[in-house]
């Protein structure tokens, strides 16, 4: 079975963000970066923001523990990575 075939369908599209947009970001890596997980990357800063505006728009609870380890473990780059750097320590 390949690696990818576990990652989500990526879509890209091109999105226009302001500074105010982008400023805004910055508060959210701020933020999920206290789970200690790396979102440094805007297209997963977006993601977690987009799963977080919509379970606090529909009233669910959320945890941002487990928002940021779903996003960095769908990212097919972050995983990448993970797999190297696991296949030089062993």
């Amino acid at each position: 079975m390949d690696k990818d075939e576990n990652l989500p369908k990526r879509i890209v599209r091109t999105i226009t963000l302001t500074h105010d947009d982008l400023m805004l970001l910055d508060g959210i890596e701020r933020v999920m970066s206290r789970t200690g997980q790396r979102i440094k990357t805007d297209s997963k800063l977006i993601r977690a923001a987009i799963q977080i505006a919509s379970k606090a728009l529909n009233d669910e609870n959320f945890d941002l523990m487990e928002i940021a380890e779903k996003v960095v473990r769908e990212d097919g780059r972050t995983l990448s990575k993970l797999l190297e750097k696991t296949k030089k320590e062993q």
